[in-house]
């Protein structure tokens, strides 16, 4: 039967895959082959051992009990109406422990911490000068701003997750220097705390003021006494805040210090498989596109 019968040209058989000579091909170069996934194997690891170990510290925390503020606090803020509203009365429930998880992820937050902690020579040392107490560049383009350092520490440096089965909130620093990391964690939950808890004690002494005066100008019997029992409730928050450091985040596993040799990248066994893994597929491919083009110049050199 020729190839005109069969509709199959001889070019086409010729291209046909023979896995016995794609086998016998890799047979013959496996010491290329070999030779790829070895260097392949090498940059990996020396990459691997290059990059700068990076450890994680985290805190676990839930939060605090929001009975502090009364179970009536509603109700007596609902009989005052638009008066509670106007003094600024917190009624609590699930809103504030909203506000207080984005709170311990916000700008201001983060911003008064790196601040405070004077992180930006930390997170930036290879442009500051720490002999002079400057900045190497005076370009205000090239030099760092507190913005460029809240974007690199909200996205790269720390993590905060919330169970909300569980109420349990997990804070993540990732830092090359464990120490530091263990510092930052435990440091950034109990800043959001004190924080928190002088916000609620400087809202909770204006409130109480404007009831004050409300209650002087009111003869309403029925409304003095409201009045009198949001008060009571106010004072009973201004005086939890003032006794309870962990305000809006109780600590229930602080963070610690790692072992050295307990990094969380690189992933260094990781990386050096994926190297000669890589290494080997490179090399199969050289391998068969060497062949191929091999093929050619045979097929040209007999047609011609």
């Amino acid at each position: 039967m020729t190839s005109e019968n069969t509709g199959v040209s001889e070019a086409e058989m010729d291209d046909e895959i023979d896995l016995f000579e794609l086998g016998m091909t890799l047979v013959q170069n496996k010491w290329i082959i070999a030779l790829f996934a070895a260097l392949s194997f090498s940059l990996a690891t020396g990459l691997a051992f290059y990059m700068t170990p990076k450890y994680e510290a985290k805190v676990t925390a839930t939060f605090a009990d929001e009975g502090k503020s009364g179970g009536g606090m509603g109700a007596l803020a609902g009989q005052l109406g638009g008066l509670a509203e106007m003094a600024g009365v917190s009624v609590g429930g699930g809103g504030s422990k909203d506000a207080s998880l984005a709170y311990l992820k916000s700008r201001v937050l983060l911003e008064g911490f790196i601040k405070d902690n004077d992180l930006m020579p930390i997170f930036y040392a290879k442009q500051w000068d720490a002999a002079n107490k400057k900045w190497l560049s005076t370009d205000p383009e090239k030099m760092p701003t507190l913005w460029k350092a809240y974007e690199l520490f909200s996205k790269r440096i720390l993590a905060v997750a919330h169970d909300k089965k569980t109420n349990l909130i997990t804070l993540t620093i990732t830092w090359k220097d464990r120490e530091q990391a263990v510092a930052w964690a435990n440091d950034l939950v109990k800043m959001a705390n004190a924080n928190l808890r002088q916000k609620t004690i400087d809202e909770t002494r204006l409130s109480i003021g404007y009831l004050e005066k409300e209650l002087q100008k009111t003869p309403v019997v029925d409304v003095q006494q409201t009045i009198y029992r949001v008060m009571e409730n106010q004072i009973k928050t201004m005086m939890m805040a003032n006794t309870q450091e962990q305000f809006a985040f109780k600590v229930i596993d602080p963070a610690a210090i790692v072992d050295e040799n307990a990094y969380v990248s690189p992933k260094r066994a990781l990386m050096m498989a994926l190297g000669a893994l890589g290494g080997l597929f490179v090399g199969v491919v050289f391998v068969f596109v060497r062949q191929s083009l091999r093929q050619r110049r045979l097929r040209r050199s007999v047609t011609q």
